[in-house]
């Protein structure tokens, strides 16, 4: 934390700073050194403007911070952000030994707009340096600055600092909006008929997609802003002209009034989201991920995507961002796989069986739940219109399969005969009842009720998906845990009593009292009261049956301070999974 110099502004401090402003619309607010939102807490009519608010900060812990309070996150350096033409106001408290420096890079980058700085008085009172100097000038050319003493004396972290409240205002130079008349005639002369422009121009590209994406963005954003300020002064000067004839008549609109820094302020910003919206998405089709994802987890990447869309296209981001991306790949592959597993178990009771889970609190035990590894069976397989194949949201079901079992198999990226394959190839012969093979399952369709029964080919991949989702969701222990042998056992002869446990569920006096029953609200209850019950009184009817079957595992899911023995060799290689 001192590394980083995190002093939170103070809330008097931070509404003293805000006051400073003279525009008090908030159009477009960027923070440059945001921390854990002190300032943003205070922005006035915060309910209004928060959502124009972007920010960057260099520790990354304070970022979930930042959006719950509704800015926008755009990476964590802001002396490598230059992107400042779109803000219509800049509110910072950098580092004290840095402040002068960050002062002058927000002056730089801004267009047309305010910026309020907490500095160390000290940085204004003794310029003794050429930036202090260039500082001074700009606040006594531009702005005005006011001294404030004992403002971090109370503050959450304490310093005796005296501060300096800088205000800035840089007006956008009409030339740079409108250019000069004459000197866009006089260049229109001088350039040469039939003037060809090369788009590369012997540009040094260095050999990597990465850098080459973030060199084709900023190409981008310099044309976009050419061209934005074009349009602006375009307008202007066909409105010098006056009116069309269809105008003079009536029969059109009135001549606009010229476009003006607010309209190039905010139509940069627009087209800038946009340009960062397809830098990442291409990013995104560069690692092929989405080409792997189930259906689902494609929507919940599309939500996180809208947080990453929002982080400055740079190098350093892209790779940030393409590391996390393989870190978090075994996450993201467990909840694809736990997608599936709740597709094959929601819809059918006969899909499953229940054993008696290893994580336990103080008020019930926690019930797991395997998919059987014989057959199962799921709905919504419908033909289409012509009835000569499967509906598209059918096939998009089978294609989700088919990703997740290759991931089972040990290789996604493998060609593989998938469903998909089977049901474009064969569909006349699965519609007409015949049981056919892929790679993963043999099938069997009936399309008059729209129902596949699967018949897994490799039960090792229906084991390996029982474990992976049992582990990810603590019914089953930890790969490292040693476990008692009774407690694998019940977990293997599940389907031998799920038959009885099924039965007796059924006739619980408990299982009447919701209409989802006893075998759904133990794992799907929205009330977390209503589940933990459920859970309780099925886990009470697994513990009689496997009792009467010469099982009793209360001793191995008490599991502290036990000395057990080690697994067998069919143990170890069927639960490493």
């Amino acid at each position: 934390m001192d590394d980083l110099q995190f002093y939170p502004t103070p809330p008097e401090l931070a509404e003293r700073a805000w006051s400073m402003f003279r525009n008090r619309r908030f159009e477009r607010v960027l923070e440059p050194e945001a921390g854990s939102g002190a300032l943003l807490e205070r922005m006035p009519n915060k309910h209004q403007y928060h959502r124009n608010f972007d920010c960057l900060e260099i520790d990354m812990q304070h970022h979930p911070r930042l959006r719950e309070l509704g800015a926008t996150v755009l990476g964590l350096d802001f002396m490598s952000y230059d992107k400042g033409a779109q803000y219509s106001h800049v509110i910072m408290n950098p580092p004290f030994a840095e402040g002068i420096k960050h002062v002058l890079h927000a002056w730089d980058i801004l267009w047309h707009g305010e910026i309020v700085a907490i500095l160390n008085a000290e940085t204004v009172r003794n310029p003794f340096s050429r930036e202090r100097q260039h500082l001074l000038n700009l606040i006594e050319d531009h702005g005005n600055v006011e001294f404030i003493e004992g403002a971090f004396t109370n503050a959450e972290r304490k310093t005796d600092v005296e501060i300096a409240l800088v205000h800035l205002e840089k007006k956008a130079d009409s030339r740079d909006l409108l250019g000069t008349l004459l000197d866009d005639l006089s260049k229109d002369s001088e350039a040469p008929d039939g003037i060809e422009i090369d788009c590369h121009q012997d540009l040094a590209i260095p050999n990597s997609n990465i850098e080459n994406a973030v060199l084709a963005f900023n190409a981008a954003w310099v044309a976009t802003q050419e061209l934005v300020r074009a349009e602006a002064r375009a307008e202007y000067y066909q409105n010098l002209l006056g009116p069309t004839f269809e105008q003079l008549i009536g029969e059109q609109g009135d001549v606009r009034g010229h476009r003006s820094a607010e309209w190039v302020r905010d139509a940069l910003h627009d087209r800038y989201q946009k340009l960062k919206n397809s830098a990442w998405a291409n990013i995104l089709l560069m690692t092929e991920i989405n080409s792997r994802l189930t259906a689902s987890m494609k929507a919940e990447f599309a939500r996180r995507f809208e947080e990453i869309k929002d982080l400055e296209f740079t190098v350093g981001n892209v790779r940030g961002f393409l590391s996390g991306l393989v870190e978090n790949q075994g996450e993201i592959q467990v909840e694809m796989l736990c997608d599936i597993f709740d597709e094959i178990t929601k819809y059918h009771t006969g899909n499953r069986v229940h054993y008696r889970g290893w994580r336990s609190n103080d008020k019930h035990r926690t019930c797991g739940m395997r998919i059987k590894s014989t057959r199962f069976v799921l709905p919504y397989f419908k033909p289409n219109y012509s009835g000569m194949a499967l509906e598209w949201e059918s096939k998009n079901k089978l294609e989700d399969f088919d990703k997740a079992f290759a991931l089972l198999d040990g290789n996604p990226q493998a060609e593989h005969f998938g469903l998909v394959d089977l049901f474009n190839s064969r569909y006349a012969e699965l519609a007409a009842g015949n049981r056919l093979s892929c790679d993963f399952f043999d099938v069997r369709y009936y399309p008059g009720t729209g129902t596949i029964h699967f018949f897994p080919g490799n039960r090792k991949h229906i084991e390996r998906l029982n474990m992976i989702v049992g582990r990810h969701r603590q019914w089953l222990p930890p790969k490292e845990e040693r476990v008692d042998k009774a407690f694998w056992l019940q977990y293997e002869d599940a389907e031998k009593f799920d038959k009885e446990i099924t039965r007796r569920a059924k006739a619980h006096p408990q299982n009447k009292k919701s209409w989802r029953g006893l075998l759904d609200n133990a794992f799907s209850s929205n009330d977390p009261e209503e589940q933990a019950s459920a859970s309780a009184f099925l886990d009470d009817i697994m513990k009689d049956v496997q009792q009467e079957k010469g099982i009793d595992i209360d001793a191995a899911i008490d599991h502290e301070n036990r000395d057990l023995p080690a697994l067998t060799h069919r143990q170890n290689d069927l639960f490493a999974a």
